[in-house]
């Protein structure tokens, strides 16, 4: 499907309107605010603004809502860079890096790293949505389930990347994640699994609780046992801006490889922003010349995850208005919105209702540019929260928390999963345990496991198990990705304790 550049033209034009420019400002910013709340995640944020899109015209309400989506994926590294609580899954990574940046007093910095990867990747993940559309569509359509799992077993061997240092601990941590994510029905035969007799954990436990648990919680625990209740000391940083510009443009290939993985997994039906971010930081390691830095605040765990999330907007967007394929929890929220306006997501869209489309697309470009000012304008502000004492804090961030937990579905029961995950996370921090391992395998588990007992039903229509996990040719590449990972991993390891040991001897 060739592009009209009559219509695109079209659509271009109608973007400069103060209606429109102002939808995209307005939208930035409720994106940003949603994004940054523990437990208002892109998709919580967009349902809720959604029934008040009905007085508007379906142009006005897709570009509302793909403001609202854009910036709440840049949101999550808010919180996360400043008090070690994601907004979004996708911004575990960046917690990762940019908390310990925080701690050494370079919080601006970590976040105009966030602000300008998240503005590159998201631009760029746009320009793939524009001119890629049907041909990157296609590709997806034959990942079937037996590639689907193998996809999700390629992002478990993150945890090599992560953990390579004390294997084991990561490999306890993950296995935590996956059981957790077997609790409740199974996908198979419907019986409740480790409900033990409560009929709230017949289904599976709600992933924004155990998510705030996890590290809102156990983090602020965690602060309370330490002596120190003063404010952080934040510095001006004079020219932070500058060096984080400069600190991306000589690293092309990290913000082009990061966008790249965004955009691919973006474009796989129910993988997500937070496998996308999860690769592109496994890589980032991978290749860096300071792998021992990451975990411990470097700018390019920062940059390759903000950029991987927000390039999976574009590539989440590409399915969706090509076959009604929805690449995230929040593309399916917008597919309910195409369908509330009579726009039915197909090759007759872009036939039928070009204009509107492309102008959907195309103001995204705005909403980029919006995100990156208010983004950059807006963190001498964020920072600012650094100055107020923990002893404030805590007990604020705990409260957002709980609530967080109890408004996804006004449940009690989730302020007691947020509560549970809280205390075990923290009894996991003091042992010397990582949390990212147990949210990756909370994440990927459902996937795995729902994706296999998929392709052993399909397997039986074509005769062989072991030549439907092992003998399609997408599965064999990402069987040889993930061995490529491993190895990697540990070899990068063996080589640095090699060489440690020949510098110990000398």
């Amino acid at each position: 499907m060739d592009i009209p550049f009559d219509t695109l033209y079209s659509a271009a034009v109608g973007l400069f309107s103060m209606k429109t420019l102002g939808l995209s400002v307005l939208g930035v910013m409720i994106g940003i605010i949603g994004g940054a709340l523990p437990g208002i995640s892109a998709s919580v944020t967009i349902a809720l603004v959604l029934p008040m899109t009905f007085v508007l015209d379906p142009m006005s309400a897709l570009v509302l809502l793909g403001a609202i989506y854009m910036a709440a994926e840049y949101g999550g590294s808010i919180s996360a860079v400043l008090i070690n609580t994601p907004g979004t899954p996708a911004a575990i990574c960046t917690a990762m890096d940019g908390y310990p940046l925080s701690r050494k007093g370079r919080a601006r910095e970590a976040l105009y790293t966030a602000v300008l990867g998240s503005s590159v990747g998201g631009f760029f993940g746009i320009i793939i949505l524009l001119i890629f559309t049907p041909p990157l569509a296609a590709l997806s359509l034959k990942f079937n389930a037996a590639e689907m799992f193998w996809l999700a077993i390629a992002g478990l061997a993150v945890v090599c990347n992560l953990t390579a240092k004390d294997f084991s601990k990561g490999v306890i941590a993950a296995c935590l994640g996956l059981w957790l994510a077997t609790i409740g029905a199974d996908p198979g035969s419907g019986y409740p699994r480790f409900s033990f007799g409560y009929y709230q954990m017949e289904a599976p436990l709600p992933l924004i609780p155990m998510l705030l648990g996890f590290f809102a919680v156990s983090q602020m625990l965690n602060q309370l046992g330490r002596a120190e209740l003063h404010a952080n000391d934040t510095k001006p940083e004079p020219g932070a801006l500058a060096r984080t510009l400069r600190f991306a443009v000589i690293r092309p290939f990290l913000v082009l490889r990061s966008a790249l993985i965004g955009v691919i997994i973006g474009i796989l039906p129910g993988a997500g922003a937070s496998i996308a971010s999860f690769v592109a930081y496994s890589e980032a390691k991978r290749w860096s010349k300071k792998p021992d830095e990451f975990g411990k605040g470097n700018l390019e765990g920062i940059l390759a995850s903000e950029t991987s999330n927000n390039a999976m907007v574009g590539g989440s967007l590409v399915p969706l208005l090509a076959f009604g394929i929805p690449g995230s929890a929040s593309a399916a929220i917008l597919l309910g919105a195409l369908t509330i306006n009579g726009l039915i997501p197909g090759p007759d869209l872009f036939v039928y209702n070009g204009e509107i489309v492309y102008g959907f697309i195309l103001a995204f470009i705005p909403t980029v540019i919006a995100l990156y000012v208010v983004g950059t304008f807006a963190t001498p502000i964020y920072s600012s929260i650094l100055t107020i004492r923990p002893a404030f804090v805590i007990p604020a961030v705990l409260v957002l928390a709980f609530i967080g937990s109890y408004a996804v579905r006004a449940e009690v029961f989730d302020v007691g999963v947020a509560t549970a995950c809280g205390l075990l996370g923290f009894l996991m921090l003091r042992s010397g345990f990582k949390i990212a391992p147990v949210i990756l395998g909370i994440v990927l588990g459902p996937l795995i496991e729902d994706n296999f007992i998929r392709s052993l039903t399909l397997a039986e229509t074509e005769g062989s198990v072991f030549r439907f996990f092992f003998g399609r040719p997408i599965c064999q590449i990402l069987i040889l990705i993930t061995a490529a990972m491993i190895v990697s991993a540990f070899w990068r390891e063996y080589r640095k304790q090699k060489i440690t040991t020949e510098e110990t001897g000398k």
